[in-house]
């Protein structure tokens, strides 16, 4: 048996870890040049660390606090191992949802660790596959190579060029009305000083009663006590509404200052975001997602892992825990099917798994998406009912029951 990963992003190397302690060849491909050839953010990682732990060597696991956005907060020591959602207008705390364990992670140092130890071929765009029967599957890139082995899983992101190869159009995600920035950015050191002694230590987060979102958090920091190296995370969505809102392509740093402008947002995200050097680049992004769909898996030759098999927004942080916990279940699989399962019912049973939580996960999301911009209804949102816990029935063990507190009550 072996296996063939589409993807090395933390979820797609995470997966090889684990076939790797399971003693279960693959090879493992990435579309870009090298390890530093895909964008840089952080993400909250939460329920799904025991998942992540039982996948990767001993040796890696007990570094992945190193990998936290600041390496020496440990946010539980010092009782703040919750995320806060705070009024935009006031700075006052809204909602708080319990995160026990979380750390925020720096997705490139993330990569980094997770590459360790695998002979990731880079530069290997996905281009095709075909179906040999019995002699399992051959993925074709578009420098002209290819590879044979037993299965093929895509976990090459939320716009993923297999599932696109598996379901055409219907591969294609469906737009949502909001504007999208997310970039990174810089400081004077006197205005990073500022900035990052008054965000949350974990992630700092802010809905403005006006219908928009702002999380920050410092992103990295090369010199701790160089506050003129340090780089920031900005993401920021609001609901689209007029000519300028839906115009992706020019100003964009000038409209997101216009709107926090307009606004009156409180400290410090007023000052983060007038600080933004101009020469800042920010990505023209959109806010996509993919909703999960049955895809014909090819007799289990082919098959899907991650934001390839259910692209959801990030407003209830649970894309990367979904996406990791899609590793740990391919991987649980993949051990079957060694002790004589066979192939196509392992892979039946591991997509049925992985839809019927995509579809029910990127629902959740996109409700919460839509409530996030809405002030007066955000008591009525899913984060507030499920809180940070996933939605479906993975163990989370150290979690309470996840629940929001309102106004600190």
């Amino acid at each position: 048996m072996k296996v063939l990963i589409i993807g090395a992003g933390p979820a797609g190397c995470a997966l090889a870890h684990g076939l790797k302690k399971a003693d279960i060849p693959f090879a493992i491909f990435d579309r870009a040049a090298d390890v530093s050839g895909t964008r840089h953010w952080a993400f909250t990682l939460g329920w799904a660390r025991p998942y992540l732990l039982q996948l990767l060597p001993e040796h890696l696991g007990s570094q992945l606090n190193a990998c936290q956005v600041d390496p020496s907060i440990d946010c539980a020591a010092i009782g703040e191992d919750r995320i806060v959602l705070y009024n935009g207008q006031t700075r006052e705390e809204a909602f708080t949802f319990p995160i026990p364990k979380a750390r925020e992670i720096n997705i490139r140092k993330l990569r980094n660790l997770l590459s360790e130890g695998l002979d990731v071929r880079y530069g290997k765009k996905f281009a095709k596959y075909e179906v040999l029967g019995e002699d399992g599957v051959k993925v074709h890139f578009e420098d002209g190579t290819s590879e044979t082995g037993t299965v093929a899983v895509g976990v090459d992101g939320a716009n993923s060029l297999v599932r696109k190869s598996l379901l055409g159009k219907t591969a294609e995600p469906d737009l949502l009305p909001f504007a999208l920035m997310n970039f990174n950015c810089s400081y004077t050191a006197e205005q990073a000083l500022f900035i990052k002694e008054r965000l949350h230590p974990l992630v700092d987060i802010a809905i403005h009663p006006a219908g928009h979102y702002i999380r920050a958090n410092v992103l990295d920091m090369p010199d701790e006590k160089d506050a003129s190296t340090w780089t920031f995370q900005i993401l920021s969505t609001w609901a689209l509404k007029n000519v300028e809102d839906y115009d992706n392509e020019t100003d964009r740093i000038k409209r997101l200052k216009a709107h926090v402008r307009r606004d009156g947002w409180a400290e410090p995200y007023k000052s983060a975001i007038e600080w933004i050097p101009e020469d800042t680049r920010i990505p023209k992004d959109k806010l996509k997602i993919w909703k999960s769909v049955r895809w014909d898996n090819e007799g289990g030759r082919m098959t899907l892992c991650g934001d390839a098999a259910h692209a959801m927004t990030f407003h209830r942080g649970q894309g990367a825990n979904n996406a990791l916990y899609d590793s740990y279940c391919f991987v649980e699989a993949m051990k079957a099917v060694k002790n004589g399962t066979p192939l196509q019912q392992a892979i039946n049973e591991y997509d049925t798994s992985i839809v019927k939580r995509g579809m029910e996960e990127v629902q959740v999301s996109k409700a919460q998406t839509f409530f996030t911009h809405d002030w007066e209804n955000f008591i009525n949102s899913p984060v507030v009912t499920l809180g940070t816990k996933p939605s479906h029935a993975a163990k989370t063990e150290g979690y309470d029951d996840g629940k929001a507190k309102v106004d600190g009550h």
